[in-house]
């Protein structure tokens, strides 16, 4: 064999180790999933805002129902670590753990919305 091919061949089993290494991250997470009633029972202190029902109580805060896992992991990510300022969102979030995070987003993305168009 040749250092050429001996080096590809090299090259295949570490990709293939890290395509396997990966693939098992993955499922630990799938393992680890969030738990939306958890998260139900963590929002009652999101609720003084944004309501149980992820329908805002007060007008300055958003409607997070039905929103994307991913955006609210992300946002409450970025409060938590200050990269997203807001005053009453950064002391709520400080307090959170990942796993907070994820059964959080996982209850308010679980969340159904419907729109009704106004009739004219």
């Amino acid at each position: 064999m040749t250092n050429d091919h001996q080096t590809l061949m090299r090259l295949r089993l570490l990709i293939v180790r890290g395509l396997a290494a990966c693939a098992a991250l993955a499922l630990a997470d799938a393992a680890q999933a969030a738990d939306p009633a958890a998260g139900r029972k963590k929002a009652a202190t999101c609720a003084a805002c944004h309501g149980i029902n992820g329908l805002a109580k007060i007008p300055d805060a958003p409607n997070i129902a039905g929103d994307s896992t991913t955006y609210l992991k992300n946002a409450l990510n970025a409060y938590r670590s200050g990269k997203r300022q807001h005053e009453q969102m950064a002391i709520v979030a400080k307090r959170l753990s990942d796993g907070d995070i994820e059964d959080l987003a996982a209850w308010y993305a679980a969340l159904k919305v419907t729109v009704t168009e106004p009739q004219f």
